[in-house]
């Protein structure tokens, strides 16, 4: 591939997965495999508003938020993008599963997940999972019991979480970087560990 995508990633843990994972996915259809992405990455898990007033997004096609979504400055990195036309995937480490959601420039927001109130935003994204479940009658009982378990804490940040999540984020790259079609945001990827069939 002669011009390589450009591609930013913000977030330091989760975020060195998910470069490793989109340079080396389908090497072995090609051993020049990773020129399909030129990766930037901003390796921090907690952004601050000068993290996102710095940030050059000179040509960049895609980017990815697997920050920790702790506090407004992760959303204001979402916006800044969607100003600029670039599509956000965000990934979250729920523990033994990972949530994904491809948010378009012009899409429905991300930062809707996130209600105001008291709630850590794995809890707000969990009861947001539960509701969209109930809405399409799939319930999804192992995120309801996280809810009431996880209510007055954070959900754990397990390494399982974090390289389902770098697995998925990078075939969702791939399938954009190829015109495939993915899911965008309402709509998203949820992946346990373990699921029953």
């Amino acid at each position: 591939m002669n011009n390589p995508i450009k591609l930013l990633i913000s977030g330091a843990d989760m975020g060195s997965l998910i470069a490793s994972c989109a340079l080396r996915h389908d090497f072995h259809e090609s051993p020049r495999q990773e020129d399909r992405f030129h990766i930037y990455r901003i390796e921090k898990d907690t952004l601050t508003m000068g993290d996102v007033d710095a940030c050059d997004l000179s040509g960049i096609r895609y980017a990815v938020n697997a920050t920790l979504h702790d506090n407004e400055a992760s959303f204001a990195f979402d916006e800044k993008c969607k100003e600029q036309g670039i599509t956000v995937i965000h990934a979250v480490n729920l523990g033994k599963a990972a949530f994904l959601a491809v948010e378009k420039p012009k899409g429905y927001p991300f930062s809707e997940v996130v209600k105001k109130g008291t709630d850590d935003f794995r809890c707000s994204l969990g009861k947001y999972i539960s509701q969209y479940g109930m809405f399409w009658q799939m319930p999804v009982p192992w995120i309801d019991e996280a809810i009431m378990h996880y209510s007055k804490e954070s959900f754990p940040q397990l390494g399982i979480g974090a390289y389902i999540a770098a697995g998925y984020c990078a075939n969702i790259l791939a399938n954009l970087a190829e015109g495939k079609e993915v899911k965008y945001f309402p709509k998203f990827y949820l992946s346990p560990l373990l699921e029953e069939i």
